[in-house]
């Protein structure tokens, strides 16, 4: 995901007029000498950052243009968008080593899986191939997160916390899960396959709906149980209940299955009134759709519309040359950082259908950062303090 740069010519008589064709946004720029490796680093004014460096009162801005240094310059309107040019551009050049020069690191998820016909819960980084990939949810914001929203779902439910490949056997020693009651004691075939597969759907069902199928299930049982006078068993499910909320709050929103996680992110374009829409397919970072929103000019449609029938057409493209159904862990890592940022600069809205994005919402929130960039814009206009 490159866009075309902006290509600087170097040399000792370079002028302002030279970097004239170097836009004053934020970006991300590359500088590279011969054929040594580039280097690439993102600036909020890529036109002050690239004057100052190719200053030949320094030694380095001296060195660049006795060796007419090859400059170019990616202008963004978002650090998600630097981040994803930043990514595209180091990955090509440095294939072996790009996730440490970026410092990215994987995310974490929860995971239904395991052999032997016995799956837990669990909590991984890397995620399988693609024919094991389903029933794998995330991203989470640290492993602590991850870690504890697995402790608190597993308690809920009997699910064997072991890592052993099991081979039932009533001689199996067990462990003290079982003895407590917390575990279906499958290694001692205490169950069967089918009924623990049973418990094992229980949870699957709990995960795919963040405990709202239990929540209302539980709640139905305690109105039942109040109404005909059973207090102390109204008490236990009221309890019960506690704890599914409490595992419920462990969980971000943004949490999905991977092979539901879509979403589109809202950004600012270069000029305050263009705007972009991220899509997100699977896991997977998409092209984006650019719209500019004239707002003083009639639209001959409403925007709404305009935005439902651009990002239906994007996405129908997108699927006709999907890679296949397996996440793509990396582009997740720069969704997470992203994401989870405290200077994340824009919005997301995730869906399972594209039927389902909240358009109303999406609009509003476009509405607003439009304001607010045209009101920094009056505000950096000189003499608009007046």
């Amino acid at each position: 995901m490159i866009p075309n740069p902006v290509h600087v010519s170097v040399s000792p008589n370079i002028s302002q007029e030279h970097l004239a064709a170097v836009p004053s946004t934020a970006g991300v720029y590359s500088l590279r000498i011969g054929n040594n490796p580039p280097h690439l680093s993102s600036c909020p004014n890529l036109r002050k950052r690239i004057t100052r460096l190719l200053d030949s009162s320094y030694t380095l801005g001296k060195r660049l243009q006795e060796n007419s240094a090859e400059v170019m310059c990616w202008p963004t309107g978002s650090k998600l968008e630097s981040a994803l040019v930043m990514y595209g551009f180091v990955k090509q050049h440095f294939p072996n080593d790009y996730m440490k020069r970026l410092r990215l690191r994987l995310p974490h998820f929860v995971a239904l899986a395991g052999g032997s016909g016995f799956p837990r819960l669990m909590g991984v980084r890397d995620l399988p191939r693609a024919e094991n990939s389903a029933g794998i949810w995330g991203p989470f914001p640290s492993r602590d997160a991850a870690d504890y929203y697995q402790e608190q779902t597993v308690s809920l439910f009997q699910l064997r916390r072991c890592t052993e490949i099991l081979s039932p056997h009533e001689d199996h020693p067990g462990c003290i899960y079982g003895e407590m009651n917390q575990c279906l004691r499958p290694c001692q075939a205490h169950v069967s396959r089918e009924e623990y597969a049973s418990e094992a759907e229980r949870v699957r069902e709990f995960l795919q709906s963040n405990g709202r199928t239990l929540t209302a299930s539980l709640s139905d049982a305690r109105t039942r149980a109040s109404e005909s006078m059973d207090f102390e068993a109204a008490a236990q499910l009221h309890k019960r209940i506690e704890k599914v909320q409490a595992a419920i709050a462990a969980r971000d929103k943004v949490v999905a299955e991977l092979d539901e996680f879509n979403g589109v992110a809202l950004t600012g374009g270069l000029t305050p009134e263009e705007f972009r829409f991220w899509p997100m397919l699977q896991g997977c970072w998409q092209e984006p759709v650019v719209l500019h929103c004239a707002w003083q000019a009639e639209r001959p449609r409403p925007l709404d519309v305009e935005i439902r029938e651009r990002l239906a057409e994007r996405l129908a493209e997108c699927l006709k040359r999907a890679p296949g159904p397996h996440p793509a862990t990396e582009d997740l890592a720069i969704f997470s950082r992203w994401y989870f940022s405290s200077w994340r600069d824009g919005e997301w809205f995730p869906f399972r259908r594209l039927s389902d994005l909240n358009y109303r919402k999406l609009v509003r929130t476009l509405s607003n950062m439009a304001k607010e960039a045209m009101a920094n814009t009056v505000t950096a206009t000189p003499g608009s303090n007046r």
